[in-house]
């Protein structure tokens, strides 16, 4: 009932200055994402012990902190499982995912940048490390990844959605608090 559906774009009017500006927000929300996440688990690298609801909350404010700055220009998907909800809800036409795909391997890439440098955080699946836990197969990894990321799309689609327009004050409090409950349900607590 008033509520106009958007339809999926192909193309913008963007400028080559505001696809520039559009990839550095993003690149910038995705760096803030892995720097605060990731430095909110340093103490498990040096051989201390963090709260498995610390290092969630941690990456969970570090979207909402991301989403925060940079929403208003690039909607700081960090994921692309975002950028798919936004294409397929019609927020972003197709031709800007390259943009958005181009700076997602800072995201498993930039833990290196902030973590100890002879590697260490690869021998603790749970901190900046992108491996799947040991006690479940590689195929209950890919289904829980599924899953969670699955429900991430569905959470973009909710709070989207054109019925919700009018709902757009706590944008960064919803991803920040989806993020941190999606890491808590899939993030094995006696791996961190």
């Amino acid at each position: 009932m008033g509520h106009e559906r958007k339809r999926i774009q192909l193309t913008d009017q963007m400028t080559t200055k505001d696809r520039i500006v559009l990839c550095l927000s993003e690149l910038s929300g995705t760096a803030i994402l892995v720097f605060l996440g990731c430095m909110g688990c340093v103490t498990a690298m040096s051989g201390g012990s963090i709260p498995h609801l610390t290092v969630c909350l941690t990456f969970g404010l570090a979207v909402m902190v991301s989403v925060q700055i940079f929403g208003h220009i690039s909607g700081s998907h960090i994921n692309p499982v975002v950028t798919v909800a936004a294409v397929t809800l019609g927020n972003i036409p197709v031709i800007q995912v390259p943009i958005y795909f181009a700076v997602t391997p800072d995201e498993l890439m930039g833990n290196k940048w902030v973590t100890h440098p002879d590697g260490v955080y690869n021998k603790t699946i749970g901190v900046c490390s992108p491996a799947v836990s040991t006690s479940i197969s590689a195929t209950q990894g890919l289904l829980v990844e599924f899953i969670i990321s699955f429900i991430l799309g569905l959470v973009c689609c909710g709070v989207w959605d054109s019925k919700n327009s009018d709902k757009h004050d706590s944008v960064a409090i919803r991803f920040g608090f989806a993020i941190a409950v999606l890491a808590i349900a899939a993030v094995p607590e006696k791996e961190l």
